[in-house]
């Protein structure tokens, strides 16, 4: 054993010592370059693409080292259209991502600091009143391509504002679509290709499209029960059913990784900021 290692470790410092610093920097630059492409890949649920990059790069290493000139050339010439494609092929996550570069900040509401409390508060209201209620809520995978909205909007989430939307102008049969940064996208909004692509007539119509969807990307669907009075959760091809008011919210949380703002922390509890009445003596 001792014997494979030494010849192992003799190969090896033989090999690297070959490589100057320019060698080394070309080598990590690579690295670098091939492990974000493949990582950003393999973000996009909606188009797995990773396994025909490898397969790509595969097909190139292959015909390098069997003296394939002829095609090693080809595939090394035909890449920047490779490249392309797949850029195409993922240009909703491209969007996404060059838009989370900018850095966009939305303005904290003071009203509705906390706005999945304000959600979940609203659902148990619908509950009440006897309606039920479905909620898509939008994570770091599109959606807008699988949905068809008959009204849309983008503003953040608001007391005023869902109280609005759910009393209003929603209709249970449909969705409400948020994103997990706490915007309103749509309202009575209904999947593109469904097993109901009118409206969801029963209690449980909606869990086919839930599994189908919830699959492929990493957006939420919350079915509120008015009959039942709990909660659905569907989450990753799967749903979790019975589910209280309080552990439908914390498993949200969970799930989108969902942090309550600080200026909410403690005014729940009651503790409010201390006030100093008592002046100091001279």
């Amino acid at each position: 054993m001792n014997t494979i290692i030494t010849t192992f470790q003799t190969v090896f410092s033989s090999y690297f010592s070959l490589l100057g610093w320019r060698d080394l920097v070309e080598i990590g630059a690579l690295s670098t370059a091939f492990y974000y492409s493949a990582l950003w890949l393999k973000k996009d649920r909606q188009k797995n693409l990773l396994p025909y990059f490898y397969g790509y790069v595969a097909c190139i290493l292959g015909c390098h080292f069997c003296e394939l000139n002829t095609l090693t050339t080809f595939l090394f010439i035909f890449s920047p259209a490779v490249a392309m494609l797949f850029m195409l092929m993922h240009q909703q996550l491209l969007q996404r991502n060059l838009v989370t570069l900018k850095n966009i900040t939305i303005p904290s509401n003071p009203n509705c600091p906390d706005w999945l409390a304000s959600i979940m508060k609203a659902t148990l209201k619908m509950l009440s009143e006897n309606k039920d209620i479905i909620l898509l809520i939008e994570h770091t995978d599109a959606m807008n391509p699988f949905l068809q909205l008959s009204e849309s909007f983008e503003a953040p989430i608001t007391d005023g504002l869902i109280s609005l939307l759910f009393h209003k102008l929603y209709t249970p049969s449909h969705m409400c679509w948020l994103t997990s940064t706490g915007i309103v996208r749509g309202i009575n909004v209904s999947f593109k290709a469904s097993w109901h692509p009118s409206a969801y007539q029963t209690k449980t119509a909606w869990i086919d499209d839930a599994v189908a969807y919830t699959a492929k990307t990493d957006a939420l669907i919350i079915f509120a029960n008015a009959q039942l009075h709990n909660y659905a959760v569907a989450h990753s091809g799967s749903i979790k059913h019975d589910l209280s008011m309080e552990q439908a919210h914390q498993l949200i949380r969970k799930l989108i990784n969902y942090q309550i703002p600080l200026p909410k922390k403690g005014l729940s509890h009651g503790v409010s900021s201390i006030k100093k009445y008592a002046q100091p003596s001279p």
